[in-house]
């Protein structure tokens, strides 16, 4: 029989059993748990834009087997729940998912959550691998799939100069104050301006109060966040780049959001973005070995950016949808 708890973060023991077993369990050769400061962090996170719970599953003897974290909305897609299973080797189908997986229900259902998003990773070439067959065992249904690319640094980039009139700017830590509230509406709008599913994601709601909070919490991780932005001859916001760098030590490197809005496309600006941001952390991406970046197998135009850059395909990342 398989009990669940929820370890508090603030207890310095329960959250570091809580984190051993994340980390044991992800064990694929692509997955990139977050340290022990991170995640602490995040569970502990009460801006009111997005609350996470993690959960601690054990045996019938009290070995812990396995985690889920639950992460709840409180700005935007009140219907969803976002969550993570992830269960130890050793310990795997002996129904210890399952229970986790009904735990979970439980903690959505106490936030009036109708709707789980989960995501299920496989291999470049693998088909019914075993993190599929359990989520559709679990009664999600595929709704997207992301491809997983990387890049081995160093790399050689490709010339990307800015034209038409446009011009790139780079910033780490806080926005400058004359572009937040643009800044803002940019992280916002990527639901509609980027590929999706046929589940109606809602925009995630950006505020410049959202966008301080955030920057807060990023800096509470130890990570450093450059962002670099494509100004329009009008002096317009038109579109960004991210790339986000773990503690020091860590090898990986994160391209986070990448978006060029519709009225802005057809002047090279993601490929220009790109390597500019690049350009612009060459002293960040000294001693890191790959950077990680995400899209939605049907964006091609991003597809052919990264592929232009050099990165390589390696996993696909399903996004799943279970109605509670």
């Amino acid at each position: 029989m398989t009990s669940t708890e929820r370890p508090d973060p603030a207890d310095d023991d329960k959250f570091a059993e809580f984190h051993w077993t994340y980390v044991s369990a992800m064990v694929d050769e692509w997955d990139r748990p977050y340290t022990s400061r991170e995640l602490r962090v995040d569970l502990q996170d009460d801006a009111g834009y997005m609350h996470q719970i993690g959960l601690l599953a054990r045996n019938d003897d009290g070995t812990p087997v396995g985690v889920g974290i639950v992460e709840i909305p409180l700005k935007d897609n009140l219907r969803l729940a976002y969550i993570n299973v992830h269960i130890l080797q050793p310990h795997r189908r002996q129904g210890h998912g399952r229970a986790l997986v009904d735990a979970i229900v439980g903690v959505a259902r106490e936030y009036d959550r109708t709707a789980l998003f989960a995501e299920a990773r496989w291999d470049v070439g693998e088909e019914n691998t075993g993190n599929t067959a359990f989520a559709e065992a679990m009664g999600f249904e595929l709704d997207l799939v992301d491809a997983h690319r990387v890049l081995d640094l160093p790399a050689n980039l490709p010339e990307a100069p800015v034209r038409d009139g446009y011009t790139l700017h780079t910033w780490r830590g806080p926005c400058p104050e004359e572009w937040i509230d643009q800044y803002a509406n940019l992280l916002s709008v990527i639901v509609q301006e980027a590929p999706s599913g046929e589940f109606p994601l809602e925009n995630e709601f950006f505020d410049a109060a959202r966008v301080r909070s955030d920057e807060e919490l990023v800096a509470k991780r130890g990570r450093v966040m450059q962002v670099s932005v494509a100004l329009s001859p009008e002096g317009e916001l038109a579109g960004h780049t991210q790339l986000s760098f773990p503690e020091a030590g860590q090898p990986d490197v994160f391209q986070w959001d990448t978006l060029v809005l519709r009225a802005h496309r057809g002047h090279g600006l993601g490929l220009s973005l790109k390597v500019h941001a690049m350009d612009a952390s060459k002293d960040l991406l000294e001693g890191r070995k790959v950077i990680h970046t995400y899209n939605a197998v049907s964006n091609g135009p991003m597809i052919a950016v990264n592929e232009l850059m050099g990165f390589r395909l390696v996993a696909y990342s399903g996004e799943y949808i279970r109605e509670l």
